[in-house]
């Protein structure tokens, strides 16, 4: 538990509180979210991505009136904290099967380090960025 809470977290020094949420929410958009939720008062974002994934020939063979799962829908939800002089975030990244009806087929934790990498490096390319006014 100790080490994917490792792998979700980093602290910024030097940089606004407000900067970073920005830095959160555009570098979610980059990668396709959707922002549902953002509140700098509570240091709060959440987006979702959906990825279309319909089997042509489970939609034939279930037909309409089955349930079967047509969207890998990927949930972010980002933690912005203030202490002292630095900023923690900490993002924590969920995985979903959506049915065609809309209900939740399967739900897990993304533990996987590249996929938070991946972000960080976005947020802190996008706080650079800021930074040098570019």
């Amino acid at each position: 538990m100790l080490q994917i809470r490792e792998i979700q977290t980093r602290e910024y020094e030097n940089v606004k509180y407000n900067e970073v949420i920005k830095a959160v929410i555009f570098s979610l958009q980059d990668e396709g979210f959707t922002i549902t939720q953002a509140s700098s008062e509570l240091g709060l974002v959440t987006a979702i991505k959906d990825i279309e994934e319909v089997n042509k020939w489970t939609r034939f063979w279930v037909g309409a009136q089955g349930s079967y799962q047509t969207i890998r829908r990927l949930e972010a939800n980002v933690t912005i904290k203030e202490i002292g002089e630095k900023i923690k975030v900490r993002i924590s990244l969920v995985a979903k099967g959506i049915s065609n009806t809309g209900g939740v087929l399967w739900s897990r934790p993304i533990q996987d380090a590249e996929s938070y990498q991946k972000l960080f490096f976005h947020i802190d390319k996008a706080l650079f960025l800021e930074k040098e006014k570019i």
